[in-house]
């Protein structure tokens, strides 16, 4: 450790009172005033430069300007000597890792603390690292109830209006709090904070945290893919208190509660409820066993920082949310990007006797070749000889094996023969067989089609549907081609089953104004479809997804502007694409160059890719990466963090970048954040690969082609 300062900025320096990635805090003596007040200077990886001061000074003012008697007082701040610094007030007291609270204690310290979070966000701050370590709780002497609650660390806070501190795709936080949407790499928001909140709650109600792991990236796999185990399977008197952080912790901000003060508000109801004996303590915060890649922030008082400790278990269904992109990613110290579902199809070699039987009566012959290969979120399912193989993720069962163990290489799905498609997007996967339509795995939202909500760990039919040609399934949501019409079911908050309603549907339900349906693809929170030639989507259009022109979204089919003789469409996170006389368009997000025209400018009708003829697969993925086929060749371009456009680098490229070491390619599909492609036959995979989904054996990303065998 570093030699403890005389002074910091003209502060005599008493004692060191912790230090960390965020920086270091001094108990100093106000040389004005003689009173004892915190400074904490802040670590950074940038040059202080003018730019970096101004924008340093204007959140120091609007932190400093927030009064509320559960914020830390800020006095005063500066740069000296090329290090920011403020100073803050110095409470006597313990931070929520040092504590031991009853559990009406817990639900007090919440309280307060969600009525400064809920003011502050109403002042347009967002604190972004709320966890025990930054919440500070004093007691008094005379009889050692709570005294003052106050949460730390909102100096460095990020701003919903003004330039962060750190880099635009830096993570702040501390992982085991952090919500799924900052490990997406989207902007942190007031339901952040609350997610964060109801993990410290949780925590200090169960000692244990919400979710089970080990490793960092084994935590992310399961904050994004799982649901938090029921703070019941720890302390079972508190089983009241499970739909209160099932809400909570949803991974959709939307699902959330309004306000912190809502959550902390149930919380309190709820353990009344349970009837929980006030005077016993709770169990002391967790252990952190996961190595952090940078320490955390330093607090007034430093102590063992928690992890994870408890397994996921499916809950019962929740009430109408938003389903947001869910995604896997291997954490690093700096840059977590977004992600979620894709699906696209591809021919394996070894398929082609079946693909040609059918090719002559379903109206989807043309994309035929599409249907054989799935990457999805975790994990990939593949066609070879008429059998379903799906590898990967399997806490939900999607893989159709009858386990949930996670599979590294190829295992056959249980129960299915004469498979022709297949689709894997979420925690469900789906096929068809003989003509009709199969779906297992994740059920909470109706998804798999049985008119249940009941998990599924082997394929189950589709009620209701018969010569079905096209299948595909994403974020809860689930649509099929049937006798030539479109047919949705699973979540629908967005409208996304294109019935016009915003109700869940456990069984499909026609779209209406679509005939002579010949491709359908479902992407996170909206659906795209080729009818008569003309490509239509409905749903969620906040970024111009729908290609209508306008982000409203639309409860119905709406046809994509500029797009004429379309022949077959791809739905991703808030991308599509479409193939239209052989070349490709796109429209929507570009924020990684995913629409292929050179920038990373959104466009709310469709856009030419640029440098592409001759298109005959399209993929977007709900990773934010992009592929095609043309004339035998693999092209990627967009987001490439993980190297899934394959070209042996870990840069984004907003144009198409040819896929390295593949020849005599003939179908192509990319997922979340993992891509797979048939080339002279043989199945080859690359990209992020933390649950297995490249199916190669092991778990090390590839950015590279690897080839897969079976």
């Amino acid at each position: 450790m570093a030699a403890q300062p005389v002074q910091v900025a003209g502060y005599p320096v008493i004692t060191r009172l912790g230090s960390g990635g965020m920086g270091t805090v001094y108990l100093v003596e106000n040389p004005q005033l003689r009173r004892r007040e915190a400074l904490k200077v802040i670590s950074i990886a940038e040059t202080v430069d003018e730019e970096f001061a101004r924008r340093f000074s204007r959140e120091a003012q609007t932190a400093a300007a927030l009064d509320h008697p559960a914020i830390v007082t800020i006095y005063h701040y500066g740069v000296t000597d090329g290090d920011p610094w403020f100073t803050m007030t110095y409470l006597d007291g313990r931070d929520l890792r040092r504590s031991s609270l009853r559990p009406d204690e817990v639900v007090a310290v919440v309280s307060r603390v969600a009525d400064a979070l809920d003011y502050a966000h109403e002042h347009g701050v967002i604190h972004r690292d709320i966890k025990p370590g930054n919440i500070t709780v004093t007691r008094r002497a005379m009889d050692d109830a709570l005294d003052r609650v106050v949460v730390l660390d909102f100096g460095i806070a990020k701003l919903t209006t003004a330039t962060t501190l750190t880099a635009p795709s830096s993570f702040v936080g501390t992982l085991v709090y952090a919500a799924p949407e900052i490990l997406d790499g989207k902007p942190a928001g007031p339901a952040s904070d609350q997610y964060a909140l109801a993990c410290t709650a949780y925590e200090l109600l169960s000692g244990a945290t919400p979710f089970d792991a080990d490793t960092q990236t084994r935590h992310i796999v399961a904050k994004l893919t799982t649901r938090p185990a029921p703070i019941s399977t720890h302390r079972p008197e508190l089983a009241a208190l499970d739909p209160v952080f099932d809400r909570a912790l949803a991974r959709g901000p939307l699902d959330r509660y309004p306000t912190c003060r809502a959550f902390a508000a149930d919380l309190h109801a709820a353990l009344d409820r349970a009837g929980t004996d006030d005077r016993r303590r709770a169990p002391a915060p967790a252990t952190q066993v996961i190595p952090p890649r940078a320490p955390a922030g330093p607090t007034l008082a430093v102590g063992p920082t928690p992890t994870p400790s408890s397994a996921p278990s499916r809950p019962p269904t929740p009430p109408r949310r938003r389903r947001w992109p869910l995604a896997l990613a291997a954490m690093v110290a700096v840059a977590v990007l977004a992600a979620v579902v894709a699906i696209g199809v591809v021919t394996l070699g070894g398929g082609a006797d079946q693909t040609t039987t059918d090719a002559g009566s379903s109206p989807l012959a043309a994309t035929d070749a599409q249907a054989q290969l799935s990457a999805g979120l975790g994990a990939t399912c593949s066609i070879r000889d008429g059998t379903a193989y799906c590898w990967g993720d399997n806490a939900a069962g999607q893989l159709g094996d009858g386990t949930t163990d996670a599979r590294q290489t190829p295992t056959r799905v249980a129960d299915l023969g004469g498979v022709t498609a297949i689709s894997t997007g979420g925690p469900n996967s789906c096929a068809i067989a003989g003509g009709l339509a199969y779906c297992w795995g994740n059920n909470d939202y109706g998804q798999i089609g049985d008119g249940t909500t009941d998990a599924r760990l082997t394929p189950t039919r589709v009620t209701d549907l018969a010569d079905v040609t096209a299948i595909s399934t994403a974020n809860w949501a689930t649509c099929a081609i049937s006798a030539g019409a479109a047919y949705c079911w699973g979540t629908n908050d967005f409208d996304q089953v294109g019935d016009g309603s915003t109700a869940n549907q456990y069984r499909p339900v026609r779209v209406a104004g679509l005939d002579d349906v010949t491709a359908i693809s479902v992407g996170v929170n909206f659906t795209c479809a080729v009818a008569s030639g003309d490509a239509y989507c409905w749903g969620l259009n906040d970024n111009g997804q729908v290609g209508d022109g306008t982000t409203t979204n639309r409860g119905r089919p709406t046809r994509v502007a500029d797009l004429d003789g379309a022949t077959d469409v791809s739905a991703g996170a808030a991308t599509a694409c479409a193939i239209a006389g052989a070349s490709a368009y796109c429209w929507g997000d570009n924020s990684f160059g995913q629409l292929g025209d050179g920038s990373t400018y959104g466009h709310r009708t469709a856009t030419p890719v640029s440098g592409l003829d001759g298109v005959e697969t399209i993929t977007t993925g709900t990773s934010n990466t992009t592929c095609a086929l043309a004339g035998g060749v693999a092209y990627c371009w967009g987001a490439n963090a993980w190297g899934s456009v394959g070209d042996g680098t870990l840069t984004d490229h907003p144009s198409p970048v040819r896929v390295r070491e593949l020849s005599d390619v003939s179908a192509i599909s990319t997922g979340e954040r993992t891509t797979c492609a048939v080339a002279s036959s043989y199945l080859w995979c690359w990209g992020f690969n933390a649950t297995g989904q490249l199916g190669v054996g092991g778990t090390d990303d590839r950015p590279t082609p690897t080839q897969v065998t079976f």
